[in-house]
């Protein structure tokens, strides 16, 4: 089935990469066309920078920086990127979100609450949660380039300091290959020691591993835990991706969820943070409080 493309056009880099991984994942369209979608409106990230205020000077201990903030957007925008790419899924009329319905999904989604999404689904709750947070991608894109410099040097937690999720990529950078975590969401990046769990924190060097890589992959490997049976998709690099170059990479690297998912490791069910947020939705322009 041919899918309707973004409306908004992809600069040459990012389209190159995705078409190399369409042709590698055929039988992924339907989710790589969202994906195109959110990489599509996230090109225009200025707007959405605008929405988001300065973190909450008194988060809790260990608290992500959106922790406690109050995002204000124009709902138009929103809903109407939220009802495209329920299009885009294939939901029926009668399943896409409404007006009010779309910022509170989008709410959701940033504070990772899957009972607040499904309750909103009047039709197969594991589409609209895919829906959900590939629409929140573009806020939380903002949200790390806006408030990434006031990032900790000193951040030891392994969820993202940014929106509390746990990172899919671990990037072990340069000549001294430190490692440094990748959040899958908002693609803030934080260093973490080699041998320590980003999930349980265990520090045993017995109960922790790689898997071997596929025949022909040099550079790619998946870490596991033992103790939580956890694991992370990691790769050497040179420097930092790009925030997009995580959100690609981890959509072209699901033969390593596959081979992780096959030896009984798995992502934690549970966020590591358990963001509040608040979406204050207005009729014309963003602000901020």
């Amino acid at each position: 089935m041919l899918w309707p493309r973004t409306r908004r056009r992809l600069n040459p880099e990012i389209a190159d990469r995705l078409a190399i991984i369409r042709r590698r994942n055929s039988e992924a369209e339907t989710w790589l066309t969202l994906v195109e979608a959110a990489l599509a409106e996230t090109e225009d990230v200025p707007r959405w920078h605008a929405a988001i205020p300065v973190p909450t000077e008194h988060r809790a201990e260990r608290a992500p920086l959106l922790h406690g903030a109050q995002i204000g957007v124009d709902e138009r925008p929103v809903r109407n990127f939220v009802r495209r790419l329920a299009r885009l899924a294939a939901l029926k009329d009668g399943e896409i979100p409404n007006r009010r319905e779309a910022v509170r999904l989008v709410e959701a989604a940033i504070c990772q609450d899957d009972a607040r999404i499904e309750a909103l689904a009047r039709g197969d709750p594991s589409t609209l949660r895919v829906v959900a947070q590939i629409a929140a991608v573009p806020l939380l894109v903002a949200a790390a380039q806006s408030v990434g410099a006031a990032l900790s040097a000193d951040w030891w937690e392994g969820y993202c300091p940014v929106c509390g999720a746990w990172p899919t990529l671990a990037e072990f950078r340069g000549l001294e290959r430190k490692r440094w975590l990748r959040c899958g969401r908002c693609a803030t990046a934080w260093e973490l020691p080699w041998l320590r769990c980003a999930f349980c924190g265990e520090t045993n060097h017995e109960h922790l591993g790689y898997l071997a890589p596929e025949a022909g992959e040099t550079s790619r490997k998946v870490e596991v835990c033992d103790t939580c049976k956890g694991y992370l998709k990691a790769q050497p690099t040179v420097s930092a991706l790009p925030w997009w170059g995580v959100v690609l990479g981890d959509a072209e690297t699901v033969a390593l969820d596959v081979a992780a998912l096959d030896r009984g490791y798995h992502r934690p069910e549970s966020p590591g943070f358990g963001l509040e947020v608040r979406i204050a939705p207005q009729r014309s322009g963003f602000w901020t409080t």
